[in-house]
């Protein structure tokens, strides 16, 4: 999951809206059903909350069995 950003105008003011999508694709028909027409004037796009603790989850797992991939082989 990503934490969507963008500014919008939607043709009377400027929006900034906030949203969690899986994808690009996601995001942009969340804008669609919201604002209709409207043009993104800037956006960003960066891993949720959620799947920053699983990556570490993840990692500590890992790392307990000895699976550190980082290491150079």
């Amino acid at each position: 999951m990503y934490i969507f950003s963008a500014v919008i105008y939607d043709g009377k003011k400027q929006h900034l809206i906030k949203q969690e999508c899986r994808t690009d694709t996601e995001f942009a028909s969340y804008l669609e059903r919201q604002f209709g027409c409207h043009v993104c004037l800037w956006s960003s796009k960066e891993l949720s909350e959620a799947a920053l603790l699983a990556i570490a989850a993840s990692q500590e797992r890992n790392q307990q069995q000895g699976l550190n991939k980082t290491k150079a082989v």
